[in-house]
C-alpha cells in the first residue's frame, strides 16, 4: 500500500497518552498505481533535465496521483515518537552510535466508520411553540432515553445578534417551547419531555420512553485533552438534512465573548449550520468532545462547540434536580494584559484576575474585595483567567468558606468569604 504523507499536516491523535509528546502526520493511503502508469511516473522522476518532457510527465503524474487518491483512499494519523531523539552524552574516545529511527504508530482516521457508528446515537430534535418551530440535533447519553442537546432549541428566546443561534440569558425562569419531538436514526419518532436545562451553558436534557428497546449510547471523550490542530468531525441535521457529516480541525480553545458568564467554547472550521445545534463534535477516535452550538453569521470556518466536560460537570444535577446550583461571589473580573499590568504596577510574572467591580451586599463585598484587587488564588488553587475563576466559584457549594488570596497595592492579603447561591432576579 502506498502512503503519501504531508509533513504540513501535523496533528495529535486524540485520546493518546504520550510521554514525551509525539509528532503526528496525516497520511493518505492510496491504492497501488496501475502497471501502465508506472513507466510514465518513473520517467517524470528520473529525467529532471528535460524541461519540456518533465513538465508533461509531471502534469500527467499529478493527474494520475489525484485520480488514485480520489478513486479510493483513507486518512491515517502517524505518530513519530521523539523518545529516541533526546540528547545523550558521548565519550570523546568513542565513536557516536547511530540514532535509531523514531518509533511510528499508525492510527486510522476512518471517517466513514466513525460516522456509521456514531450516527446511531445522533437524533433529530424538533420543538414547537406559538412562535414557530426550532430544528436541531442531539445525542443519546443513556439507555433510559436521556438525550443531550442545546437549551436554545427548547427556549422561545430570540437568537443573540451575530451568533445566528443562541439567545441571551433571561432574568427569571425562561419561557420554554410547548412540545418536543425526537426522531431516531432509524426513523422512529418519540415525544420528548424536558428533563432539565442550564441556560448559562446552553445545555438541555431531553427524555424519551423507548418502550423497552435498547438504545445505543454515545461515548463521551475528554475535551480538556483536545489540542489545537486535532481533527474533529461534526454530525447533525443542518437545514433539515439528516445526519450530515463534516470534517475540520480544532482552531482554538477557550473562546469567550458571546455574552455568557461561562462561555468557554471550542472553535472549529468543520462546517456547522442552523440545525447542527445540539449535535456532537467528535475526535479522531470517534468520542464526543463537544456539543455544536454557535455559528457566526456571514463567516466561513467559524463554528463553536461547548466542551463535553462542561456537560459532564453538570450532568448529575440536571438528572437529579433538573437545574444547576452554582456558587456565587458577586464580583466581576477581567484578565490582565500589558495595559492592566501598567495601571496596577504589576510585574511581568504576576498572574491572576483583576476585580472590576464587587457588588454591594454580596459575599465579595462582605469579604472586603475592592476594585483593582488582583485575585491570585482560591483555596490555594492558582487563578489564571476569568473563565477559570468563574468555574472555580461556580463549582463551590453555597455556604462553603473559601480563602481568597489577593494582591493590593503591592502587598499580599488573604480574605475569607462564604460562597452564596447564584440566583436569577
Amino acid at each position: 500500500m502506498t502512503s503519501i504523507c504531508s509533513p504540513r499536516w501535523c496533528v495529535p491523535a486524540s485520546g493518546q497518552d504520550t510521554d514525551p509528546p509525539e509528532m503526528f502526520e496525516v497520511c493518505v493511503r492510496a491504492r497501488p498505481l496501475p502497471m501502465r502508469a508506472r513507466p510514465l511516473l518513473m520517467r517524470a522522476i528520473k529525467k529532471p533535465a528535460q524541461a519540456k518532457v518533465m513538465t508533461k510527465h509531471l502534469k500527467a503524474a499529478s493527474l494520475i496521483l489525484l485520480a488514485v487518491v480520489a478513486a479510493g483512499s483513507s486518512i491515517s494519523v502517524r505518530a513519530h515518537s521523539d523518545r529516541s531523539q533526546a540528547p545523550r552524552a558521548v565519550d570523546r574516545g568513542q565513536a557516536p552510535t547511530s540514532t535509531p529511527p523514531p518509533q511510528v504508530k499508525t492510527i486510522m482516521l476512518d471517517v466513514p466508520s466513525i460516522a456509521e457508528r456514531v450516527n446511531e446515537v445522533v437524533v433529530n430534535v424538533r420543538s414547537s411553540s406559538e412562535g414557530g418551530e426550532n430544528l436541531g440535533s442531539g445525542f443519546i447519553i443513556d439507555q433510559r432515553g436521556l438525550i443531550a442537546t442545546n437549551f436554545h432549541l427548547i427556549s422561545n428566546a430570540e437568537p443573540r445578534r451575530g451568533s445566528g443561534q443562541r439567545g441571551p440569558e433571561t432574568k427569571g425562569p425562561p419561557k420554554l417551547v410547548n412540545s418536543v419531538t425526537v426522531t431516531l436514526h432509524d426513523g422512529r419518532q418519540f415525544p420528548a419531555s424536558i428533563k432539565g436545562y442550564d441556560e448559562a451553558t446552553d445545555i438541555a436534557l431531553l427524555e424519551i420512553a423507548p418502550n423497552g428497546a435498547q438504545l445505543p449510547v454515545a461515548d463521551l471523550g475528554d475535551s480538556d485533552a483536545l489540542r489545537v490542530g486535532e481533527w474533529v468531525i461534526a454530525i447533525g441535521n443542518p437545514l433539515g438534512l439528516d445526519h450530515t457529516v463534516t470534517l475540520g480541525i480544532v482552531s482554538a480553545k477557550g473562546r469567550t465573548g458571546f455574552g455568557g458568564q461561562f462561555d468557554d467554547f471550542l472553535q472549529t472550521d468543520a462546517a456547522i449550520n442552523p440545525g447542527n445545534s445540539g449535535g456532537p463534535l467528535l475526535n479522531a477516535m470517534g468520542k464526543i468532545v463537544g456539543i455544536n452550538t454557535l455559528v457566526l453569521e456571514r463567516t466561513q470556518g467559524l463554528s463553536f462547540a461547548i466542551p463535553i466536560n462542561t456537560l459532564k460537570s453538570i450532568l448529575s444535577q440536571l438528572v437529579d434536580r433538573g437545574r444547576v446550583t452554582r456558587g456565587f461571589l458577586g464580583v466581576d473580573t477581567q484578565d490582565i494584559d500589558a495595559d492592566i499590568r501598567g495601571v496596577l504596577k504589576l510585574g511581568s510574572d504576576a498572574r491572576g484576575v483583576r476585580v472590576v467591580r464587587a457588588e454591594r451586599d454580596t459575599p465579595a463585598a462582605r469579604a472586603g474585595l475592592r476594585k483593582d484587587d488582583l485575585i491570585t488564588s482560591i483555596d490555594g488553587q492558582s487563578v489564571t483567567s476569568s473563565v477559570q475563576f468563574n468555574r472555580i466559584i461556580a463549582g463551590k457549594l453555597p455556604g462553603t468558606k473559601v480563602a481568597i488570596r489577593i494582591l493590593r497595592d503591592g502587598r499580599e492579603y488573604t480574605l475569607n468569604a462564604e460562597i452564596g447561591e447564584e440566583s436569577k432576579k
